[in-house]
């Protein structure tokens, strides 16, 4: 009966064993330490602007890194531009989506986003935005450090007449950025 008692918990303890080291090497492939951390994200906002009725308001964005220049590392630069309201909420449009444009931009390229005040939903007279570009560089292997947000792209947020396509006003001066904190695991 000891011999059967101890055969038993010899077996337990080998099978617990083996679920532990299953366990240890599960883990152990499902988080690596990373060689290089990821890029950081730099957040470009703008003050408010209001539209009007016959009036849209565009940010555009331009990656400022030529092609051929060898100081900085390649690949493209991931923009997400958008509109924010007097709330700080995503603007939508009348079918309730939010109004983004999210691009991976090459070095030399340029977007845009556009918000239309007539193809809003409607409301007051004035609508009031302000608009949010979050760059992120690509990633490095280490041997260097991406460009500033400010020396890879240039922003502008200008309000264009829809009868004649003029521009009313545009806006180019540094605005606020912001460097984000590191995306958290999900």
């Amino acid at each position: 009966m000891k011999t059967k008692r101890r055969t038993v918990t010899a077996l337990a303890l080998v099978a617990l064993a083996a679920l532990v080291t299953l366990g240890v090497s599960r883990i152990e492939k499902g988080v690596h330490a990373q060689d290089v951390s990821p890029p950081q994200p730099d957040r470009i906002s703008f003050g408010m602007v209001g539209i009007t009725s016959g009036q849209t308001i565009r940010i555009s964005v331009a990656h400022t890194i030529m092609p051929n220049d060898a100081n900085w590392p390649p690949g493209p630069s991931r923009v997400v531009l958008n509109f924010r309201t007097l709330n700080g909420e995503l603007a939508r449009d009348r079918r309730g989506e939010v109004i983004r444009k999210v691009v991976d931009l090459e070095r030399g390229d340029s977007t845009f986003l556009d918000l239309n005040y007539d193809e809003y939903p409607p409301g007051p007279t004035r609508l009031q935005f302000r608009a949010v570009v979050t760059v992120v560089p690509p990633p490095t292997d280490g041997s260097n450090v991406p460009p500033p947000v400010g020396d890879r792209t240039a922003t502008t947020v200008e309000v264009i007449n829809n009868s004649n396509g003029r521009t009313a006003f545009a806006i180019s001066a540094p605005p606020s950025i912001q460097k984000l904190p590191p995306p958290q695991p999900e």
